[in-house]
């Protein structure tokens, strides 16, 4: 049977370990559920992993429990900044949408490759009030697991084609376009390179600037 002391230390265990995870949230930037990627749910599930040992595990101290909180916060930091600052990381770690539906017709190669069935496709559409297929011009999953849809008759979705001075290759080719037609595009608007461009947006056949120095 435990004695009172060691449930004053798994109190004050709990207490840090509290602690130690919001802070952890703040620093990888992580503070809703619906913003997680795969890589970040998979490492909040190790944080919890780690979060556990120092509980149940006598043997470990608060401080154990600090240095391998550190050295787990120094390797999700690490991603992010890889992620914002390289987009063949970002699609490494995060991965890139996955187009399922196109002109109103289903990509069964694309519904293989990630394992999806139609009646799963048909749940995560019901998920968004569209209750046929017949009534969706455009699906696509995002690295998140949520479904982006355009009806029949709708707008397309707008699309990043380019962010933190970098083209995002893989989203030109899903439009049917690349990194010379944007360079053309954007030096028609007075931008004669990428330097200095937050992102890119691309919506209704326009694109939308938006420069470092309008960024806070």
């Amino acid at each position: 049977m435990l004695s009172y002391l060691d449930f004053l230390i798994i109190a004050l265990k709990l207490l840090v370990v509290f602690i130690c995870i919001v802070l952890f949230l703040k620093i990888t930037g992580k503070t809703s559920l619906s913003q997680m990627s795969s890589i970040d749910f998979i490492g909040n599930m190790i944080l919890g992993g780690i979060a556990g040992g120092i509980i149940y595990n006598p043997k470990l101290t608060i401080y154990d429990f600090i240095v391998v909180l550190l050295m787990w916060t120094a390797i999700m930091y690490s991603s992010n900044y890889l992620k914002k600052r390289s987009q063949n990381a970002k699609a490494f770690i995060v991965g890139n949408p996955i187009i399922l539906m196109d002109q109103g017709k289903l990509k069964l190669d694309a519904f293989t490759a990630i394992n999806l069935d139609l009646a799963s496709f048909a749940v995560l559409l019901r998920m968004k009030n569209v209750f046929t297929i017949h009534d969706v011009e455009k699906a696509i999953l995002e690295p998140n697991g949520q479904l982006s849809i355009v009806k029949k008759g709708d707008k397309d979705i707008s699309v990043i084609v380019l962010e933190n001075e970098q083209p995002v290759d893989d989203v030109l080719k899903q439009i049917g376009k690349d990194e010379k037609w944007l360079k053309s595009n954007l030096a028609e608007q007075g931008y004669k390179s990428f330097e200095g461009l937050y992102c890119v947006e691309y919506y209704d056949h326009r694109l939308f600037v938006i420069p470092n120095d309008a960024v806070k």
